[in-house]
């Protein structure tokens, strides 16, 4: 009979080495659907899934949760998967949230991409989603109170025009930072810490979080950046190891990709 794992939010050295082992799955499966998107004529969020499902087994994981491949309008609701063709100046956010068959651990990453360039109200969207993640990782370390987290990045959003309208997480009709910051991420995708409002939870050592700020407007898209976070004894440690690049170019015949 298989031993079942026990959930603990402080994570060892090994489980934080098990779970960067699959963030590394993550990323491959990220490089490859921008390559996707940089070489097809007209790329599809279907084949793209396909893509990341492929990877994904190849280094023994699997996503029992699904991801995330969603472009222009379809984006404006964090949790759709995507589906059709992915259009050029439009936003593609690509959330890779996969499962070690091995260790059981999750990772959890997203970026957001432009095949070309986008229109001057996106980059703004991209620019201050970016700067809002930067505001909240520099927050993290032992002791912090994550929904001082949450408030800083709402005023953060507010302070730059970006107005969030709607009630709670219906995200039919909620407009703007329409989410939490972020959460714990281990044997679950999602578990304790949760970085919201009102959330009685304070980071301490050994908790591998996400940081993921996002702006989600209807007649525009959706723009969100995920990175996950381990706190360590005096501040923190960022376990994703790619960049943020937001404009991709059409990749020419026999050039190298680039996912800085």
């Amino acid at each position: 009979m298989k031993k079942k794992l026990a959930s603990s939010r402080r994570k060892t050295l090994g489980q934080v080495n098990a779970i960067e082992e699959v963030q590394r799955a993550a990323e491959a499966a990220l490089d490859e659907v921008i390559l996707y998107l940089r070489s097809a004529t007209a790329p599809t969020s279907e084949e793209a899934h396909v893509i990341i499902d492929a990877i994904l087994f190849e280094r023994g994981c699997e996503s029992p949760e699904g991801h995330i491949v969603a472009g222009g309008l379809q984006g404006v609701a964090p949790h759709a998967e995507g589906n059709g063709i992915l259009k050029a100046g439009e936003p593609i956010v690509i959330d890779i949230y996969p499962r070690s068959k091995k260790s059981g651990y999750f990772a959890d990453m997203t970026r957001t991409v432009c095949i070309g360039n986008p229109s001057a109200q996106v980059q703004s969207m991209y620019d201050a989603v970016l700067k809002a993640q930067e505001l909240a990782i520099s927050m993290v370390k032992p002791g912090t109170a994550c929904k001082d987290i949450q408030r800083a990045v709402e005023k953060f959003f507010i302070d730059a025009g970006f107005v969030t309208s709607g009630k709670g997480e219906d995200f039919t009709y909620a407009e703007g930072f329409v989410h939490g910051v972020g959460h714990g991420v281990g044997l679950k995708v999602h578990e304790k810490p949760r970085i919201k409002k009102g959330s009685k939870d304070f980071l301490q050592e050994g908790d591998v979080i996400t940081i993921e700020p996002g702006l989600y407007y209807k007649k525009v898209g959706g723009v969100r950046v995920e990175d996950m976070v381990l706190v360590t004894k005096t501040g923190h440690r960022n376990l994703t190891a790619r960049g943020k690049k937001f404009i991709l170019r059409k990749r020419r015949k026999g050039s190298a990709i680039s996912t800085a």
